[in-house]
């Protein structure tokens, strides 16, 4: 859920801006940080992360699980194809593009360390040099259905060759 202290539209306007989205007080207490964010969005964009849009709350949500729901529906209105949300006490990241297992990978990392814009530098490099974004999950769901289906047919072939046992008393 959205809290209501979150102005979606406010964020996705300043997410396309620059693809930062920074909270007034995170803002004043730290002024070169929008810049760095930025750039590391631009290089991700350049390289094979994909589009990033990154924001930084002053506070973190009562409940923390709401920061996933808020870099989604981010992920949703704009033109992102990923979306960090970080807070003083946590954070979240949303991607249309890169996988789930990838993304909870890196997202370790990047909430690991109090600095921001090493978070969001780790979260670009993990994400894009994970083993996880490589595999091709609809490959492997039809590999394995087909170990599956072979695997079957041996077993009816078996059960057909093995005698019928009638046991006479």
């Amino acid at each position: 859920m959205i809290p209501d202290n979150i102005d979606i539209n406010a964020l996705a306007r300043d997410l396309e801006d620059d693809a930062v989205a920074m909270g007034t007080a995170m803002r004043e207490q730290y002024p070169a940080m929008e810049e760095e964010l930025s750039r590391i969005a631009e290089d991700a964009a350049d390289g094979e992360f994909g589009t990033l849009g990154y924001v930084v709350l002053d506070n973190t949500p009562a409940v923390t699980a709401d920061l996933r729901d808020i870099a989604q529906e981010l992920v949703n209105t704009t033109s992102f194809d990923t979306v960090a949300v970080r807070s003083p006490g946590s954070g979240a990241v949303v991607s249309d593009i890169h996988t789930r297992a990838s993304l909870e990978a890196a997202q370790q990392e990047m909430l690991g360390t109090p600095d921001y814009v090493e978070g969001a530098s780790l979260l670009v490099r993990d994400v894009t040099t994970s083993p996880l974004a490589s595999i091709d999950w609809a490959q492997m769901a039809l590999v394995g259905g087909v170990g599956l289906a072979i695997v079957i047919v041996i077993a009816l072939i078996f059960a057909r060759r093995q005698p019928m046992e009638t046991h006479v008393n």
